[in-house]
């Protein structure tokens, strides 16, 4: 095969020669790319070709491509040069939309028709109906002639009225039929009339592509034209299931399946085509942003400019690009498994090659599909803070394993088999340890005491204030293996010199204090055995002058 030239870049400055025939290019999506915001469509065309300049016409194509993307290359057994490709967007009537107008337009006018036929049937019905009526009181009460006596024979009189009774019970079924298929209709011709009123004609905009090629010989070539297109993008989506240690192990493990939901809102659907899935983001900005020189003076009440404001501006984040099915096994002696992805790593992203052909309608369906499942050694601690909470959390730590990095996303979490709720990852790349929380460990139990509450005063010459308190934070481990246990709770700090606040002697000593740079919070971090429970004690004096008032202590 003879690759074709190099794609060229759009060019609207370019002055095409004068080519002997146009030739429209019959093309097909084959491929597509989709980044997480956007995605790059590649089209094929397979044309046999005379000799001579030609042009090379793909229309129809949607006018929401990006025009400076456009690509065009190919491959063939003969000799084929390219020589520009220019672009230009059309309007065009939208025939779709008139004929389905038509067609309610026609639906609309043959429910009127019935609903004419049925007013026709309801005034027969009731013409027959006043006639029977008439009739039958003529005939079961005729007038008397003159010197007469009137008699009425039984028989003959019951036979009237069942007959006259039957006859108004078909026509009043005929009415009653028929009024309800009016209502039905009345209802068909407003849903008709509001799906009209929103077809209103219109033009639809595309994009004609032209490709001006030279063929010396006769030959055939199969011709790629590329495009991107911004309304379609995917964002990961993760399950989480942790597996507890055995009795009489010690290690847990994640099973992490990650997925990609992927939409498109184009003008074309994507059908039967090769989907991959980039990590890249094109759509983001290429390069770091510059900072402004940033002076302080005299504020300017004229100018409405002053340092906290530029402050506030510089600090606005930058934009987030990367916003925008889940599988089980069967119960058979099989489970069902899902295709994943052909994973490849190039340079700085990551591909996602999804197995098969796939189609992903224009309409905003999610079509989800599973990239790469991953087991992963896990750490489990329990974490409880008593003071606010009675429960532990158990939490499992893991490092991130494979070649690719974790996008942010949802996780889906369970333990066990059972779902515990959702949680969230950030951007992970390989090797990094990230925590997630599986919700309440029920066999981890934790219980805060208070064991001393004292108020008063104390000193010989001085008289101050002091709050005494103290407690017994209890935790138990009914687990068949050892837990690594964070217990959290507080103390209050002092920010006046003449308040002090000690810890009392005798108490558990904290492994970290102001935790996570927040002051007075205080962390015991301790291995449990199985079965096994551990109290720590922990109080603390508060001590001020006499005649001052402190806030309310908690």
């Amino acid at each position: 095969m003879r690759i074709l030239a190099a794609a060229f870049l759009l060019s609207t400055a370019f002055v095409a020669p004068s080519f002997a025939a146009e030739i429209t290019a019959p093309s097909r999506i084959d491929a597509v790319i989709v980044y997480p915001q956007g995605a790059e469509v590649q089209r094929l065309a397979e044309l046999a070709l005379e000799p001579g300049e030609h042009t090379l016409l793909f229309a129809g194509l949607p006018g929401e491509m990006q025009a400076e993307t456009i690509r065009v290359e190919g491959s063939s057994p003969g000799r084929i040069e390219i020589g520009s490709v220019d672009s230009k967007l059309v309007s065009v009537p939208s025939t779709a939309i008139d004929a389905q107008r038509k067609r309610i337009e026609k639906d609309i006018e043959l429910l009127g028709d019935e609903r004419a036929v049925l007013d026709q049937a309801i005034a027969d019905a009731e013409f027959q109906k006043r006639l029977l009526e008439q009739l039958a009181t003529g005939a079961i009460a005729p007038a008397p002639k003159e010197g007469d006596v009137r008699t009425a024979d039984a028989a003959q009189l019951g036979g009237m009225i069942d007959l006259v009774a039957g006859k108004l019970q078909v026509i009043g079924k005929t009415i009653l039929d028929a009024r309800v298929r009016q209502r039905e209709i009345d209802r068909q011709v407003n849903d008709l009339t509001l799906q009209l009123g929103g077809l209103a004609p219109r033009e639809v905009t595309s994009m004609l592509v032209s490709v001006h090629v030279i063929v010396p010989v006769a030959t055939s070539g199969t011709f790629r034209l590329r495009y991107r297109v911004e309304n379609a993008g995917w964002m990961p989506i993760y399950d989480a299931r942790l597996a507890s240690p055995a009795k009489g192990e010690t290690g847990a493990t994640i099973e992490l399946v990650r997925r990609a939901e992927v939409q498109q809102g184009t003008t074309e659907a994507w059908k039967n085509v090769a989907l991959t899935l980039s990590t890249a983001r094109p759509a983001g900005a290429t390069a770091a942003p510059d900072l402004v020189p940033q002076g302080v003076g005299v504020f300017d009440e004229g100018r409405g400019r002053n340092y906290s404001r530029d402050a506030k501006i510089l600090a606005q984040p930058g934009l987030d690009l990367e916003s925008s099915a889940s599988g089980s096994g069967l119960p058979a002696p099989r489970n069902v498994q899902q295709i994943e992805a052909e994973v490849q790593v190039a340079g700085f992203q990551a591909l996602y090659g999804i197995q098969g052909r796939v189609t992903i309608d224009n309409t905003g369906t999610a079509k989800k599909v599973r990239i790469a499942t991953d087991t992963i050694g896990a750490k489990l601690s329990a974490r409880a803070v008593p003071k606010l909470d009675p429960n532990a959390y158990l939490t499992a730590a893991f490092t991130v394993s494979g070649e690719t990095p974790l996008l942010p996303g949802t996780v889906t979490l369970y333990r066990d088999g059972v779902y515990m709720g959702q949680g969230y990852l950030p951007l992970l790349v390989p090797g990094e340890e990230t925590k997630l929380g599986f919700g309440v460990d029920d066999l981890v139990k934790v219980k805060r005491a208070e064991v001393t509450r004292i108020k008063g005063e104390e000193g010989l010459i001085t008289t101050s204030n002091v709050d005494t308190r103290a407690y017994d934070l209890t935790v138990k481990n009914l687990h068949d293996f050892p837990l690594d246990v964070t217990v959290i709770d507080q103390m209050p700090f002092s920010t006046n010199e003449d308040v002090t606040v000690a810890t009392l002697s005798g108490m558990t000593p904290a492994s970290q204090t102001n935790l996570e740079r927040r002051r007075g919070v205080l962390a015991w971090n301790f291995e449990l055995a199985p079965k096994a429970e551990r109290v720590i004690k922990h109080g603390y004096k508060i001590t001020w002058p006499k005649d001052m008032t402190v806030g309310q202590m908690n």
